[in-house]
Protein backbone atom coordinates (compact mmCIF):
# COMPACT_ATOMS: atom_id res chain seq x y z
CA UNK A 1 0.00 0.00 0.00
CA UNK A 2 1.40 3.48 -1.06
CA UNK A 3 0.30 6.81 1.10
CA UNK A 4 -1.50 9.32 -1.14
CA UNK A 5 1.03 11.63 -2.88
CA UNK A 6 0.22 14.38 -0.74
CA UNK A 7 0.44 12.54 2.93
CA UNK A 8 3.49 14.09 4.55
CA UNK A 9 4.36 11.10 6.22
CA UNK A 10 4.68 7.75 4.51
CA UNK A 11 3.46 4.65 7.11
CA UNK A 12 3.94 1.20 6.50
CA UNK A 13 1.73 -0.82 4.74
CA UNK A 14 -1.90 -1.53 6.66
CA UNK A 15 -4.12 -4.56 6.13
CA UNK A 16 -7.34 -4.57 4.85
CA UNK A 17 -8.70 -5.79 8.14
CA UNK A 18 -6.95 -3.05 9.83
CA UNK A 19 -8.47 -0.34 7.79
CA UNK A 20 -11.78 -1.96 7.61
CA UNK A 21 -11.89 -1.77 11.59
CA UNK A 22 -10.59 1.84 11.32
CA UNK A 23 -13.13 2.64 9.34
CA UNK A 24 -16.20 0.85 11.43
CA UNK A 25 -14.75 2.63 14.38
CA UNK A 26 -14.93 6.14 12.61
CA UNK A 27 -18.08 5.31 11.24
CA UNK A 28 -19.57 4.84 14.19
CA UNK A 29 -18.01 8.00 15.53
CA UNK A 30 -19.36 9.91 12.67
CA UNK A 31 -23.00 8.46 13.34
CA UNK A 32 -22.94 9.81 17.35
CA UNK A 33 -21.50 12.93 15.67
CA UNK A 34 -24.41 13.44 13.28
CA UNK A 35 -26.81 12.62 16.29
CA UNK A 36 -25.11 15.01 19.01
CA UNK A 37 -24.84 17.64 16.85
CA UNK A 38 -28.17 17.40 14.89
CA UNK A 39 -30.22 17.16 18.36
CA UNK A 40 -28.88 19.83 19.64
CA UNK A 41 -29.50 22.12 16.80
CA UNK A 42 -32.98 21.24 17.18
CA UNK A 43 -33.57 21.75 20.30
CA UNK A 44 -31.66 25.25 20.11
CA UNK A 45 -34.16 25.81 17.58
CA UNK A 46 -31.33 27.46 15.52
CA UNK A 47 -32.05 27.92 11.69
CA UNK A 48 -29.47 25.16 10.56
CA UNK A 49 -29.50 21.26 11.02
CA UNK A 50 -25.59 20.20 11.70
CA UNK A 51 -26.97 16.55 11.32
CA UNK A 52 -24.89 16.00 8.47
CA UNK A 53 -21.05 16.60 9.90
CA UNK A 54 -20.15 12.87 10.10
CA UNK A 55 -22.01 11.89 7.16
CA UNK A 56 -19.56 13.82 4.68
CA UNK A 57 -16.55 13.00 7.01
CA UNK A 58 -17.27 9.12 6.42
CA UNK A 59 -17.83 9.78 2.22
CA UNK A 60 -14.46 11.48 2.35
CA UNK A 61 -12.75 8.37 4.37
CA UNK A 62 -14.17 5.88 2.93
CA UNK A 63 -13.12 6.47 -0.63
CA UNK A 64 -10.60 3.90 -1.50
CA UNK A 65 -13.73 1.11 -0.94
CA UNK A 66 -14.97 2.07 -4.36
CA UNK A 67 -19.04 1.97 -4.07
CA UNK A 68 -18.52 0.15 -0.81
CA UNK A 69 -17.59 3.55 0.79
CA UNK A 70 -20.67 5.65 -0.91
CA UNK A 71 -23.12 2.89 1.06
CA UNK A 72 -21.58 3.27 4.11
CA UNK A 73 -21.66 6.84 4.19
CA UNK A 74 -25.13 6.14 3.49
CA UNK A 75 -25.47 4.00 5.91
CA UNK A 76 -24.29 6.58 8.77
CA UNK A 77 -26.44 8.80 7.42
CA UNK A 78 -29.19 6.58 7.59
CA UNK A 79 -28.29 4.96 10.85
CA UNK A 80 -28.16 8.72 12.46
CA UNK A 81 -31.52 10.10 11.26
CA UNK A 82 -32.80 6.89 12.74
CA UNK A 83 -31.20 6.78 15.84
CA UNK A 84 -32.03 10.60 16.30
CA UNK A 85 -36.06 9.81 15.44
CA UNK A 86 -36.09 6.92 17.44
CA UNK A 87 -34.82 8.51 21.02
CA UNK A 88 -35.49 12.60 20.34
CA UNK A 89 -36.92 13.80 17.06
CA UNK A 90 -39.29 11.29 14.97
CA UNK A 91 -39.51 13.60 12.24
CA UNK A 92 -36.03 13.37 10.97
CA UNK A 93 -37.10 9.72 9.97
CA UNK A 94 -38.44 11.00 6.62
CA UNK A 95 -35.14 12.82 5.59
CA UNK A 96 -33.10 9.50 5.25
CA UNK A 97 -33.06 10.13 1.67
CA UNK A 98 -31.96 14.05 2.40
CA UNK A 99 -28.81 12.15 4.06
CA UNK A 100 -28.27 9.49 1.32
CA UNK A 101 -28.17 12.33 -1.58
CA UNK A 102 -25.90 14.09 0.49
CA UNK A 103 -23.37 10.94 1.23
CA UNK A 104 -23.47 10.62 -2.81
CA UNK A 105 -22.57 13.71 -3.39
CA UNK A 106 -20.17 14.22 -0.56
CA UNK A 107 -18.50 10.68 -2.03
CA UNK A 108 -18.87 11.10 -5.93
CA UNK A 109 -18.84 14.41 -6.64
CA UNK A 110 -16.57 16.68 -3.28
CA UNK A 111 -14.49 13.93 -1.85
CA UNK A 112 -12.57 13.58 -5.58
CA UNK A 113 -12.08 17.38 -6.35
CA UNK A 114 -10.82 17.78 -2.92
CA UNK A 115 -8.66 15.00 -2.00
CA UNK A 116 -5.65 17.32 -2.17
CA UNK A 117 -6.91 19.45 0.17
CA UNK A 118 -7.87 17.01 2.61
CA UNK A 119 -4.58 15.47 3.17
CA UNK A 120 -2.48 18.69 2.85
CA UNK A 121 -2.56 20.26 5.95
CA UNK A 122 -1.23 24.05 4.24
CA UNK A 123 -3.52 26.36 4.25
CA UNK A 124 -4.91 27.14 0.29
CA UNK A 125 -7.32 29.89 -0.73
CA UNK A 126 -8.33 27.23 -3.41
CA UNK A 127 -9.81 24.73 -0.75
CA UNK A 128 -11.91 27.46 0.95
CA UNK A 129 -13.60 28.78 -2.51
CA UNK A 130 -14.16 24.90 -3.63
CA UNK A 131 -15.70 24.59 0.21
CA UNK A 132 -18.10 27.18 -0.66
CA UNK A 133 -18.92 25.97 -4.22
CA UNK A 134 -19.77 22.44 -2.67
CA UNK A 135 -21.63 23.84 0.11
CA UNK A 136 -23.72 25.36 -2.21
CA UNK A 137 -23.80 22.57 -3.99
CA UNK A 138 -24.82 20.38 -0.97
CA UNK A 139 -27.54 22.72 0.04
CA UNK A 140 -29.36 22.67 -3.68
CA UNK A 141 -29.50 19.14 -3.98
CA UNK A 142 -30.37 18.74 0.29
CA UNK A 143 -32.98 21.87 -0.24
CA UNK A 144 -34.47 19.73 -3.15
CA UNK A 145 -34.78 16.42 -1.95
CA UNK A 146 -36.41 18.15 1.01
CA UNK A 147 -38.32 20.53 -0.02
CA UNK A 148 -41.63 18.03 -1.12
CA UNK A 149 -40.81 16.41 1.81
CA UNK A 150 -41.55 19.50 4.60
CA UNK A 151 -44.19 20.69 2.30
CA UNK A 152 -46.95 17.25 1.76
CA UNK A 153 -46.34 15.14 5.06
CA UNK A 154 -45.36 17.68 7.61
CA UNK A 155 -47.34 20.97 6.28
CA UNK A 156 -44.20 22.63 6.01
CA UNK A 157 -43.70 22.98 9.67
CA UNK A 158 -41.41 20.17 11.24
CA UNK A 159 -40.46 22.33 14.64
CA UNK A 160 -37.13 22.68 13.90
CA UNK A 161 -35.67 26.33 13.66
CA UNK A 162 -36.44 26.96 9.68
CA UNK A 163 -39.76 26.23 10.39
CA UNK A 164 -39.97 29.68 11.98
CA UNK A 165 -38.89 31.19 8.48
CA UNK A 166 -41.54 28.83 6.68
CA UNK A 167 -44.05 30.10 9.15
CA UNK A 168 -42.37 33.97 7.98
CA UNK A 169 -43.01 33.43 4.33
CA UNK A 170 -46.79 31.98 5.04
CA UNK A 171 -47.88 34.53 6.75
CA UNK A 172 -46.42 36.92 3.69
CA UNK A 173 -48.45 35.34 1.41
CA UNK A 174 -46.79 32.63 -0.20
CA UNK A 175 -47.97 29.60 -0.71
CA UNK A 176 -46.67 26.26 0.85
CA UNK A 177 -44.10 24.53 -1.44
CA UNK A 178 -43.00 28.05 -2.37
CA UNK A 179 -42.24 29.04 1.34
CA UNK A 180 -40.86 25.45 1.76
CA UNK A 181 -38.37 25.19 -1.05
CA UNK A 182 -37.46 29.73 -0.40
CA UNK A 183 -36.61 28.90 3.35
CA UNK A 184 -34.89 25.49 2.83
CA UNK A 185 -32.82 26.43 0.24
CA UNK A 186 -31.79 29.84 2.03
CA UNK A 187 -30.98 27.30 5.23
CA UNK A 188 -29.47 24.78 3.22
CA UNK A 189 -26.93 26.91 1.88
CA UNK A 190 -25.54 28.07 5.07
CA UNK A 191 -26.00 25.04 6.46
CA UNK A 192 -24.45 22.83 4.40
CA UNK A 193 -21.64 24.88 3.76
CA UNK A 194 -20.99 25.25 7.16
CA UNK A 195 -21.49 21.45 7.70
CA UNK A 196 -18.92 20.79 4.95
CA UNK A 197 -16.14 23.04 6.29
CA UNK A 198 -16.61 21.45 9.61
CA UNK A 199 -16.20 17.89 7.92
CA UNK A 200 -12.60 19.31 5.93
CA UNK A 201 -11.50 20.56 9.34
CA UNK A 202 -12.19 17.23 10.73
CA UNK A 203 -10.74 15.13 8.23
CA UNK A 204 -7.53 17.50 8.05
CA UNK A 205 -7.41 17.05 11.96
CA UNK A 206 -6.97 13.32 11.72
CA UNK A 207 -4.04 11.98 12.45
CA UNK A 208 -1.84 11.05 9.03
CA UNK A 209 -1.20 7.88 10.60
CA UNK A 210 -5.02 7.46 10.42
CA UNK A 211 -5.51 9.20 7.29
CA UNK A 212 -2.79 7.98 5.53
CA UNK A 213 -4.90 4.28 5.36
CA UNK A 214 -7.89 6.20 3.55
CA UNK A 215 -6.13 8.42 1.15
Amino acid sequence: YMAHPYAQTVHPAYSDEVRTLTLLGIAGLCVALNVALGTAANMLKIPVYLDAVGTIAAAFLAGRLGFRGFLLAALVGAASFTISGLLFTPAVLWFIPTQIAIAAVAFYMIRPAMTRYLVDERFAIRAVILTIAFGILLGLVAGLVSAPIIAYVFGGITGSGPSLIVAVLLKSGQNLFNAVATAGIATELADKTIQLAVAVVLVRMTPGRIRSMFF
